[in-house]
Order: C-alpha cells, then sequence, then structure tokens
C-alpha cells in the first residue's frame, strides 16, 4: 500500500509538473503568436502606406491625364480654326485667280 501511495504520490508530481512544463509552453507560444501577429500588423500598416502612395500617384496620373486631355482639345481648336482660314484663302485666291482670268480673257476678246 505504501509503494501504491508513493507512486500515486510520484505520478500526481509528475502530472503537476506537465502541467506546468506545458503551461509554460503554451506562454511561450503565446508570446511567439503576439511577436508574429505584431510584425503582421507592421506589415499591414507599410502596406496601407504603399496602398496610399500608389493612389495619390493615381491621382496625379489622372490630373495629368486631364490637363493632357485639355491641351490636346484647345490644339484640336486651333488647328479647325486655322483649316477654316485656309480653305477661306484657298477659295478667296481661286475665285480671284478666276476672276483674273475672266477679265483677260474678256479683254483679249474684246480688242
Amino acid at each position: 500500500m505504501e509503494e501504491n501511495a508513493r507512486d500515486v504520490a510520484g505520478l500526481r508530481g509528475a502530472v503537476v509538473d506537465l502541467g506546468r512544463r506545458m503551461e509554460q509552453g503554451f506562454e511561450a507560444i503565446d508570446r511567439r503568436f503576439e511577436a508574429i501577429d505584431r510584425r503582421f500588423e507592421a506589415m499591414e500598416r507599410r502596406f496601407e502606406a504603399i496602398d496610399q502612395r500608389f493612389e495619390a500617384m493615381e491621382r496625379r496620373f489622372d490630373r495629368m491625364e486631364e490637363r493632357f486631355e485639355q491641351r490636346l482639345d484647345r490644339l484640336d481648336q486651333q488647328m479647325s480654326r486655322q483649316f477654316f482660314w485656309v480653305v477661306g484663302i484657298q477659295i478667296t485666291t481661286v475665285l480671284a485667280m478666276t476672276g483674273a482670268i475672266a477679265a483677260i480673257a474678256a479683254a483679249a476678246l474684246g480688242r
């Protein structure tokens, strides 16, 4: 009986020791997970900062694209006005030349 009592007491001690070691192991694992969580949070903050930079760049590109389109529209309007002037001058020149040729022909026939 005494031997069984000692064995049971030793077993209890071993179970208590095992429980203490398991608790220490779980605490160590918890600390590691906390450290990993902090690292992930830091990475998340970095990614958020990178996202903000990309959004800022995208806004800048959008503004540049808008200015570029405005300049192209102004250039298109200027070219349209110049085209109308060139066509107008050409029509006037053709009419003047036709009138001059007609006048010369009339003068040559009337002689």
